[in-house]
């Protein structure tokens, strides 16, 4: 009886301390991530050539250190072995965007020009939040880890380059709202462009807010 006692005993202790080891990992996964505010303008457009690895024809680059920076947030709260996009970027029009709807109507020049044109390298963008998804495949599970921002000049760009189609010519393969304003920080594979296109739930994605501090 006494051995049977020390048994649950043991089970008991052993849950208490798992469920302690679980909430304290949700709590710190959950606490606002940082960032430089200097880091959310003066973000640079750029075209890719094709085809690019990152799956994109027009990007826009954030200063240097902002995706290290939360990289490096995440990894020291996941602890998991991650990897880091070569080369930082949001993507503002996909390569398989610009095959169906654009190419032989609108250069990847004319695009760049209607980003400018939007106030993409003026505007200040706002982070909303650090989020993370997980997909389960046969065989393995992906995961990545992203910023989200809420950026009314990368929607105003999308509009801009549906109009640069006409009505017969491309409109209705190019979807405005078919992407949004991301920036991927960190995923189990260094295959980026397999989650694009990428529309963001809030409600499902983000775990914690992101906050300025100098």
């Amino acid at each position: 009886m006494r051995r049977l006692f020390q048994i649950v005993a043991a089970l008991v202790i052993a849950a208490g301390v798992a469920y302690l080891f679980v909430r304290s990992a949700r709590n710190t996964r959950s606490e606002p991530y940082t960032v430089n505010p200097g880091h959310l303008r003066g973000w640079t457009l750029a075209l890719e050539p094709a085809p690019a690895a990152s799956g994109a024809v027009v990007v826009l680059r954030p200063p240097q250190p902002l995706a290290p920076q939360l990289f490096q947030q995440v990894f020291s709260r996941a602890m998991e072995s991650l990897n880091a996009p070569a080369t930082p970027h949001m993507p503002l029009v996909l390569h398989q965007e610009f095959e169906q709807a654009f190419a032989g109507r609108v250069t990847p020049e004319a695009l760049l020009t209607a980003a400018r044109a939007a106030g993409l390298e003026s505007t200040t963008f706002e982070p909303d939040c650090l989020a993370h998804r997980r997909v389960s495949e046969p065989g393995v599970s992906r995961q990545l880890y992203f910023a989200v921002f809420r950026s009314p000049a990368f929607q105003q760009f999308r509009g801009r380059a549906a109009a640069l189609l006409d009505e017969t010519a491309g409109r209705n393969a190019f979807d405005p709202s078919a992407l949004s304003p991301v920036l991927f920080i960190g995923a189990s594979d260094p295959a980026f462009n397999r989650w694009l296109p990428f529309l963001t739930d809030p409600q499902r994605d983000c775990v914690a807010p992101i906050v300025t501090s100098p």
